[in-house]
């Protein structure tokens, strides 16, 4: 657990940071100084690109990270991991790239701003490959306990890079079409840090090894990869069709909006993110060892943080959203719904905590295939009836709706299995806490009338809200492990002043 609670704490500073630059880049740049449709596109490239992704993949990065303990050996390069990893990816980086070609006219066409999407739509391939790279150097990093690295440069380096790039655009250094390559490299650049940290690692080799692969390893780890292609293109679309879909039924101005005001889910989910990746190897060699007592201990622990940290920051959000709508254009004020519905969804992906995680490491693996392939049909349907009607809120309606489905049916899946389940009391006091800070919180006076009033009334309301809300958690002893981040956080600040 020492090993998840400073992996986990590293990354959710980084990951945080990275929130903090990517709201400032999102929410007050992009927002102010982009048209909508301009917004727009980058939120439908990028969901395309995390789609074409998980297809090139073939599945090699979840099938690694579950049979990573049989490649592990540094003195033999890791049995030629990252090899295999490189040649199953470029084939299929291949692959999707002729069908992505041969189907350009089809995708085009599904958008409404055909001409915005036709004249930028092969930067997909530059940003596609790149990302497929990162991902399994990533995977290879986090398979080795590291990481921190790839915390960091995807949320943290990339956002700061893309937020120069914006600036480019707002000083006018370039145009609109030349801000594209920018941000194309913006978004691209930290594969490069990537390979440059992954080579350090110990055992680090792109030298071919195939004696893992026995004929018996290779059927069980090809199979697994298949699965885990159907259950990785279901978490991409849940996370990504509503954009696409939101762009080809209505326009790409309220695509825009949609991803701005969307922007707010992602930033909650950051706290399980940390420790999904600081426990997705742990895991894994615990099952490997059936070590199922510190599955479930670690099942419980991220859970009872996650939903700490996720409460804090949905009040902060909810408390303070008719100021921060004041700092955009007066369109994207149509957004302020679409904030709430996806962070009450978010709130309940957090209470559920690992469960995707230890039900894919398992061997009851094959059982988050059907949950996935299920969340394909439920969530195309969804938005297909909802968009129409509801518009973008219809969109966060069905992200809602898909991400309880999902978490519900992978907790009863893993209890009924493994018989695990996260939940205890310890969430009730979460719960108690965070309508006590709201209620709390809600009656202390406002301060308006101008953007800058807005600002003192944000400050002070969230500094009432963290200060109150971490004291009470604190005092409750909730999370030991949060209590001892907590401390020595203080400890290092102290020493400073």
């Amino acid at each position: 657990m020492n090993v998840i609670k400073k992996q986990a704490f590293l990354g959710t500073i980084f990951s945080y940071g990275g929130v903090l630059v990517g709201f400032v880049t999102q929410f007050f740049l992009i927002g102010n100084y982009l048209e909508p449709a301009q917004n727009g596109l980058l939120a439908v490239l990028l969901s395309y690109m995390y789609v074409l992704v998980q297809l090139s993949s073939l599945g090699f990065n979840a099938a690694g990270s579950r049979f990573f303990p049989h490649f592990r050996n540094a003195k033999n390069g890791h049995n030629g991991y990252l090899f295999l990893g490189l040649l199953v990816g470029m084939a299929g980086f291949i692959i999707t790239t002729i069908g992505l070609v041969l189907l350009k006219e089809t995708i085009i066409k599904n958008e409404e701003n055909s001409t915005l999407f036709a004249d930028n739509f092969y930067f997909l391939l530059p940003l596609t490959l790149a990302t497929l790279l990162f991902n399994l150097l990533d995977n290879y990093a986090k398979n080795l306990y590291d990481t921190v690295t790839g915390t960091f440069l995807a949320q943290f380096l990339q956002r700061l890079l893309q937020l120069i790039a914006i600036l480019f655009f707002i000083f006018q250094i370039v145009d609109f079409q030349q801000f594209m390559y920018v941000w194309v490299f913006a978004v691209s650049f930290y594969v490069v840090p990537m390979l440059w940290k992954a080579s350090k690692l110990e055992g680090f080799s792109l030298k071919p090894n195939f004696s893992v692969m026995t004929s018996a390893f290779s059927k069980e780890f090809g199979f697994y990869s298949f699965l885990t292609i159907l259950t990785g293109f279901s978490s991409m679309v849940i996370l990504y069709i509503d954009k696409i879909m939101l762009a080809g039924i209505t326009t790409f101005s309220e695509t825009g909006i949609y991803n701005t005001a969307s922007f707010f889910g992602s930033v909650m989910g950051m706290s399980l993110l940390a420790v999904n990746k600081a426990a997705q190897p742990l895991i894994a060699d615990s099952f490997a060892n059936n070590d199922l007592s510190n599955i479930s201990t670690i099942y419980k622990k991220s859970c009872t943080t996650a939903l700490i940290v996720g409460c804090w920051i949905f009040l902060g959000i909810y408390l303070n959203i008719d100021n921060l709508f004041l700092f955009l254009k007066p369109e994207y004020s149509a957004g302020k719904m679409v904030v709430i519905i996806i962070c009450l969804g978010k709130l309940f992906d957090l209470a559920t905590g690992l469960n995707g995680t230890i039900l894919a490491l398992s061997k009851h693996y094959i059982y988050d295939t059907y949950i996935m392939v299920g969340l394909i049909f439920i969530t195309v349907a969804l938005n297909y009836f909802l968009i129409p009607i509801y518009g973008m809120n219809g969109a966060a309606f069905a992200l809602a709706i898909a991400t309880v489905y999902y978490n519900l049916a992978r907790y009863l899946v893993v209890l009924i299995k493994l018989g695990m389940q996260p939940f205890s009391f310890d969430l009730v006091k979460v719960i108690i806490v965070a309508f006590v800070s709201w209620l709390t919180i809600r009656i202390l006076p406002e301060f308006g009338g101008n953007k800058l009033m807005s600002i003192v009334d944000m400050g002070y309301r969230s500094a009432a809200l963290t200060v109150l809300y971490g004291i009470i958690i604190y005092w409750s002893n909730i999370s030991p492990e949060l209590n001892g981040a907590m401390k020595n956080l203080w400890l290092k600040v102290s020493k400073i002043f």
